[in-house]
């Protein structure tokens, strides 16, 4: 998989620009403020739809200008395609097109063109907010399983829904026969999104493992473990594992062994954690269980790492993950996706800065760097340097 060409008009800073990329290392380099960020930010568009910082469309779009647009040609397995993405400020709206040819549903525009994201935001994960962590994840899952994004839409509708019933002062009557009916669909809907996030931590776990070793050579047991809001139980009342798949006796589960969950255990514990909230719910306004409101929590040698890690390993925590993310990724594609660094190397001391690179040169596929200093990025060959100033890119 490979980025030949990127071309933007009209994008944040960027006026104009064409790109034409090394098919293994690009470093962006300039002083901050300067557009190196947004060129990032374009490609992603390109990849996911989506923003990488933007909360409203319109933010992509250049000052006095009407609508922005983002074009790539991609390369994969010998096939060449045009993926081009355009964008108004007013009305706010996006249109996505492949091979020119206009994109009814964004699900359909997948899988193609997948990029991986690390930004320094990353690094601060395991201390951060639950919600950081679940759209680190939620990421993770939608570049392996497109459809994931389709499923993740759906369960925000329902949910969506049963807290506006649950806010509307006017609501009576039959209200609980609405919330009955709005607790099984998000519980079938949360079932399947559960089951995907869980399923993804158990399938990256041994690369995550391995990766922590090399990179800090220190022998501690790193594990990341899924948290959810709702409790589940298998048949019979024995425990069900959080985010792993069949392992040994824990001794907090009273040294019964677990088991992943199907989801009809899923599905039955959220209907059942739903009815049994409701009357919290009501008073609060919204729905307190479920999905949206799951956790992941990171372990050294079974100890809390958000309590007792120093900063160096919580980041080598945060790297591990990318690492096993990109390797995942690739492994399940049969290709290495794009990889978009956005000046992460000057948050990681020289040790951790080395390692993500030789790793880099090991994975194999194209990468975008950018940085304020070219001494941070430690590579020496198939390498393409770009200078970025005032919203120009142009080859060094």
């Amino acid at each position: 998989m490979q980025l030949l060409a990127v071309e933007l008009q009209a994008f944040r800073n960027v006026e104009a620009a064409l790109v034409e990329p090394h098919p293994r290392f690009n470093v962006l380099c300039g002083d901050n403020g300067q557009g190196k960020t947004n060129f990032l930010e374009a490609v992603y568009l390109i990849g996911t739809l989506r923003a990488l910082r933007a909360g409203r469309l319109e933010e992509l779009v250049r000052f006095g200008a009407t609508s922005a647009r983002a074009a790539a040609r991609v390369e994969r397995g010998g096939v060449e395609r045009r993926y081009d993405v355009e964008v108004w400020a007013e009305p706010p709206r996006k249109q996505a097109r492949v091979d020119g040819r206009l994109v009814r549903a964004a699900v359909d525009y997948f899988g193609g063109f997948n990029v991986v994201l690390f930004v320094p935001d990353d690094l601060r994960l395991p201390r951060g907010s639950p919600g950081a962590r679940r759209r680190f994840l939620d990421r993770a899952v939608w570049n392996v399983e497109p459809g994931y994004l389709r499923e993740a839409q759906a369960y925000e509708r329902i949910l969506r829904s049963r807290n506006a019933l649950l806010r509307d002062p006017g609501a009576r009557g039959h209200v609980e026969e609405m919330l009955e009916v709005y607790d099984q669909q998000l519980a079938v809907a949360a079932a399947v999104i559960v089951g995907r996030r869980r399923r993804y931590l158990a399938d990256v776990a041994e690369r995550f493992t391995a990766a922590y070793e090399r990179i800090t050579r220190s022998g501690v047991a790193v594990e990341a473990r899924y948290q959810g809001t709702v409790a589940l139980e298998a048949p019979g009342g024995a425990p069900v594992a959080v985010g792993e798949a069949d392992q040994a006796p824990d001794p907090g589960d009273g040294g019964q062994a677990t088991r992943a969950p199907e989801p009809a255990d899923i599905e039955a514990a959220t209907r059942a954690a739903l009815r049994a909230t409701r009357a919290r719910d009501r008073a609060l306004g919204y729905t307190t269980a479920g999905p949206h409101a799951d956790d992941v929590s990171f372990s050294l040698g079974g100890r809390p790492a958000r309590l007792y890690a120093s900063q160096g390993q919580l980041r080598a925590i945060v790297l591990a993950l990318k690492v096993a993310e990109i390797g995942h990724l690739g492994a399940v594609l049969g290709d290495p996706p794009v990889l978009l660094l956005d000046d992460v190397s000057s948050e990681l001391d020289p040790a951790r800065n080395r390692f993500l690179f030789e790793f880099l040169a090991e994975v194999g596929g194209q990468v975008f760097i950018t940085t304020t200093d070219p001494g941070h990025v430690l590579l020496s060959s198939e390498r393409r340097d770009f200078r970025v100033a005032a919203g120009a890119i142009r080859a060094a």
